[in-house]
């Protein structure tokens, strides 16, 4: 039987935020007998919030969870664990009522992993899932790995397969996409952290036969360092790793949007 984490993280929501209300802490026995489950498996649905957390730049939620030591578990990573006082009024004074159930759409057992795997094979859904997730950290989470499955869990520049350094990359940014775009699979890079951040600052692109370009190929702007070369010159040119099907490669009108966004078109081949 597959695990719903996130109907589990649905119902744990207001476990947690109750709890910050109230002021009070709450042990992984507790959160497992409340839920239903066993204390181990509390981690998974843990991550879930964490990451949600993160993603949207709210207070530690997670760190109100604790061991029978009254310290939050070795996978919190949400927050200094030598201000731990601090962030715990972070999280108590925070007006948590104002947010809905981030998980809501687990809420009648959609699982999480049916919403990737068809992001993965259907990009035509992403309008309709938007609406279903609403949340913009939910949404970066799906995309991510709905992109990690299309890419195989490597990075489309220089095939880095170390799952952590690997990051969801919107071709056009999500500051300027339509909502049905935002988790369009076709609007997505697998990159390294690197790579998405040179990226988005308009330093590296892809072409529209899908080669990867750098901004300075005659490296006029150095100096560069060894590393720097790897990074820049000697991918200039080279064919991105593409994706498991010819159906969700990078869209070329994502691609033009995203050249005249960083204002690409002088340093473009003809």
């Amino acid at each position: 039987m597959t695990i719903n984490q996130a109907e589990r993280a649905y119902r744990a929501w207001p476990i947690l935020t109750n709890r910050a209300a109230e002021g009070r802490t709450i042990t992984y026995g507790e959160l497992g007998t409340l839920l239903g489950i066993h204390h181990r498996a509390i981690r998974y649905v843990l991550g879930l919030i964490q990451d949600y957390c993160l993603e949207e730049k709210l207070p530690p939620l997670t760190i109100l969870i604790v061991n029978q030591g009254g310290k939050p578990g070795a996978g919190f990573i949400a927050y200094d664990v030598d201000k731990l006082e601090e962030g715990e009024a972070f999280v108590r004074s925070y007006n948590w009522n104002a947010i809905p159930n981030p998980f809501a759409f687990a809420a009648d057992g959609t699982m999480y992993e049916d919403i990737v795997t068809e992001l993965a094979g259907n990009p035509s859904s992403a309008a309709d899932i938007m609406r279903m997730v609403k949340t913009r950290g939910i949404a970066q989470s799906l995309f991510r790995d709905a992109l990690l499955r299309a890419y195989q869990y490597r990075c489309a520049f220089t095939d880095i397969s170390f799952i952590h350094a690997l990051e969801a990359c919107h071709i056009t940014p999500w500051a300027i996409c339509k909502p049905q775009e935002r988790l369009d699979v076709r609007n997505g890079l697998l990159l390294n952290s690197v790579h998405h951040k040179l990226f988005d600052q308009g330093l590296v692109t892809v072409t529209k036969d899908y080669r990867i370009w750098y901004v300075d190929p005659e490296l006029k702007d150095g100096p560069y360092t060894e590393y720097d070369l790897l990074l820049s010159k000697r991918l200039h040119g080279k064919a991105m790793k593409m994706p498991i099907s010819s159906s969700i490669l990078p869209a070329h009108a994502y691609i033009e949007r995203s050249h005249q966004f960083h204002e690409w078109q002088q340093h473009l081949p003809e």
